[in-house]
């Protein structure tokens, strides 16, 4: 019999848990998710975020700065 490859549900949050750790707004996070930037499924109209997913967003997210000026 095969193993159960499924990732557990301890390695979801929610979207406004996510925003709390993040310091992002929800309605951020969501746009991370559905343009697949950040992983997690859609439980009816809610997202579920996959923490490794979000830690390394936040890990490798780029900085806020001045943009660079056009030549």
């Amino acid at each position: 019999m095969p193993e159960d490859t499924q990732t557990p549900i301890t390695d979801y949050i929610s979207t406004k848990e996510a925003s709390k750790r993040s310091g992002l707004t929800q309605a951020h996070i969501s746009l991370l998710l559905s343009r697949g930037t950040l992983q997690g499924h859609k439980v009816a109209r809610d997202w579920m975020v996959y923490v490794p997913s979000l830690d390394a967003y936040l890990a490798n997210r780029p900085k806020r700065g001045p943009r660079p000026k056009k030549s």
